[in-house]
């Protein structure tokens, strides 16, 4: 007489050697990631590293230097994604708001070990978006590849205390793009140079290539357009409207 309990037995390890089969044989013929869809993977990392893109500084009648208690000192950057750049002179945006009077501002970017990189003094006058660029030569002899940098700019509302000032801050990280992304980048208007960069992760070279040349009247439309989508898809929608205002260098400092 047969084995009931082993004939059982059998026929559940060969269910289960054949599942293990098909399992593995899946595996064999899943599509590869592409070396560019890992890079935008890559790309759109938060590496576990925290943004803070809106102040948190004091809002006491007695102590704020904005004018509006509502408005806040914003940095134009994805949430909660440390921002890409390509550029060798990236630029980096905030919104400021309007202040009860003339304020400096301090621009620091920072390595993972907390080693100073750069530091920038500078002014601004009015209520709008304005960009910090930092210098080629801090890009090109200092930033390395695929290395995070941490950067804050502090409004300084008192130089004597400075535990009041209004900050936000960020991440940054300098990678390549591929050569075919390149290639199409030579070919198209900045609008389409926009998109593409946004497609690929780099936040900051999106927003800078369409901040870097004045529009033509036919164009500024679509530029416009482009520009209120990006702001959109980081949930600043209500900042796309603010007009780009200009910022003095005052004083600047290079690692040694």
């Amino acid at each position: 007489m047969f084995n009931i309990k082993l004939l059982k037995n059998l026929k559940i390890n060969r269910i289960f050697g054949l599942l293990v089969m098909l399992n593995v044989l899946s595996v064999s013929f899943a599509a590869p990631i592409s070396a560019a869809e890992t890079t935008k993977q890559n790309s759109n990392s938060d590496y576990g590293l925290p943004t803070h893109r809106r102040d948190g500084g004091s809002r006491g009648i007695n102590h704020s230097c904005v004018s509006n208690s509502n408005s806040n000192l914003v940095a134009l950057i994805p949430e909660e994604t440390v921002g890409i750049n390509a550029s060798t002179s990236p630029k980096l945006f905030f919104y400021v708001p309007k202040l009860k009077q003339q304020k400096t501002l301090e621009f620091v970017l920072r390595n993972e070990q907390d080693e100073l990189m750069y530091e920038a003094f500078l002014t601004t006058q009015g209520e709008g978006i304005m960009s910090v660029d930092i210098p080629s030569d801090v890009q090109t002899n200092l930033i390395e590849k695929d290395t995070n940098y941490h950067w804050y700019l502090s409004m300084i509302c008192n130089s004597q205390q400075r535990s009041r000032d209004i900050v936000v801050e960020g991440w940054m990280r300098q990678s390549a793009i591929d050569v075919a992304t390149k290639q199409e980048l030579d070919t198209v208007d900045s609008v389409a140079q926009a998109e593409l960069y946004y497609e690929e992760g780099f936040w900051y070279d999106a927003l800078s290539v369409l901040a870097r040349d004045i529009p033509s009247e036919k164009e500024e439309t679509i530029v416009k357009a482009k520009w209120s989508e990006l702001l959109e898809s980081v949930g600043l929608k209500e900042l796309a409207s603010a007009p780009f205002i200009e910022s003095e260098l005052i004083e600047s400092s290079v690692k040694k």
